[in-house]
């Protein structure tokens, strides 16, 4: 009896979609009866690490949106490319596929779903032994240098200083490691412009200091960039150390990353810290505060929604006393509280990396790649998967959803090369 020729995949990332392509492509070989050799080659000594950190260790594995048109406009780059991919694996069969392989997974108020285990050891779990269960050979310290296309339409793989391998397919997942870039443009590709997508803003002003810890829930933020339109966002905010964080301070980032990095991370950002849109309503209630207490002292009577410290501080800004009595503030000082309440105006003076969650925006050019197979449609037989290409999501399971996404259709058409 005649066997099969063995088809030979090379995946170069051992990231969140390396491993998620690997194990897709492993079912679909099972599934069609293709004798396959799955090699998933990592440059340093772990797997999943960015699944291992995300969430502060939960891994935030996707976002509880089930429609995939509402779902695509987290995406401030790869929006048009992946509303095809979406429908056919979303964040519905994301949850799915974790839960036939006994993983259940939850959703908390601002729509982001984690293991239940609220561990992401969980999901990295869960890979490796569906690994085991395919017999994928993952191997670490194995940094790809280059790739060739042979005559033959194989691939090959120059490794470490000594090794190489032939690859009837290659996936291309390495996140935004700058190699990855390079091995594509190795095989004819291009890359647009690279950039931080997900940083916090470094801002000194008197109203943040000593504050850190202390949150906003409806918090609505517009950063006014030289030469670029306004950029909006409404939602929880944070002072941190250093300036400001929080998700809708994320979401900011990532919209106007390009935008940020041109001007080396210098532009301006008003704050209204209670997101109440209308000013009127804002004026309303310092007034009800002011009628309500002409006897009591401006520091002890204030908003319900913000805290003392942060309230004192925005006096300490407006240098009004913080024993003058709510009758004493003339019409001038209740303008000068409506202006840093409502209408706060921050420079922003730099950038800090968002823990070891970091994104970067760009990558390979979406208009080189076969969205039904994330085949290159320059190089027959590679692929890219996740953020090695020119897709990245605001912050919240967007950024793992399309890895996933990606991955799983890749692995649909990895094996099937002929």
């Amino acid at each position: 009896m005649k066997t099969s020729k063995q088809q030979r995949i090379a995946i170069i990332g051992g990231g969140a979609s390396g491993i998620f392509a690997a194990l897709r492509c492993a079912e679909v070989a099972k599934g069609k009866k293709i004798n396959i050799d799955i090699r998933v080659f990592e440059t340093t000594k772990r797997f999943l690490k960015k699944v291992r950190v995300s969430g502060g260790g939960r891994c935030n594995v996707t976002h509880h949106i089930f429609e995939v048109n509402n779902f695509c406009l987290n995406y401030p780059r790869g929006r048009k490319e992946l509303l095809s991919p979406f429908q056919n694996f979303q964040a519905a069969n994301t949850v799915e596929w974790f839960e036939e392989r006994g993983v259940k997974l939850k959703h908390e108020g601002d729509g982001r779903m984690f293991p239940i285990s609220d561990s992401s050891e969980t999901i990295i779990d869960c890979f490796m032994q569906e690994a085991r269960k395919y017999k994928i050979k993952l191997l670490t310290k194995m940094d790809v240098k280059s790739l060739k296309k042979l005559d033959d339409g194989k691939i090959f793989l120059f490794i470490n200083d000594d090794e190489s391998f032939i690859a009837d397919s290659v996936l291309i997942a390495t996140g935004s490691m700058p190699n990855g870039y390079k091995l594509a443009r190795n095989l004819g590709h291009s890359t647009t412009e690279i950039a931080p997508s997900l940083f916090t803003f470094k801002i000194e002003d008197v109203i943040l200091e000593n504050l850190a810890g202390i949150s906003f829930s409806q918090a609505t933020l517009t950063l006014k960039i030289d030469g670029a339109k306004p950029f909006t966002q409404k939602g929880p905010l944070l002072i941190t150390h250093w300036g400001l964080s929080g998700p809708a301070l994320l979401k900011l980032s990532a919209w106007a990353a390009r935008e940020m990095m041109h001007t080396n991370y210098k532009a301006k950002i008003t704050v209204n810290w209670l997101g109440i849109e209308n000013l009127n309503d804002g004026e309303k209630l310092l007034s009800t505060i002011k009628v309500k207490n002409t006897k009591t002292s401006v520091g002890k009577a204030y908003p319900n929604e913000l805290t003392k410290r942060f309230w004192l501080q925005l006096l300490v800004k407006c240098e009004i006393l913080k024993e003058k009595n709510w009758s004493e503030i003339s019409k001038k000082e209740l303008k000068l509280i409506m202006k840093n309440l409502f209408i706060c105006e921050l420079d922003v003076i730099g950038k800090s990396r968002f823990k070891e969650e970091f994104v970067e925006c760009g990558g390979i050019n979406l208009k080189e790649i076969s969205f039904k197979t994330m085949e290159s449609k320059i190089c027959p037989g590679l692929y890219f998967s996740g953020e090695v290409m020119d897709i990245d999501g605001i912050t919240g399971g967007f950024n793992f959803q399309s890895a996933w996404t990606s991955g799983w259709i890749a692995g649909n058409n990895l094996p099937l090369k002929k």
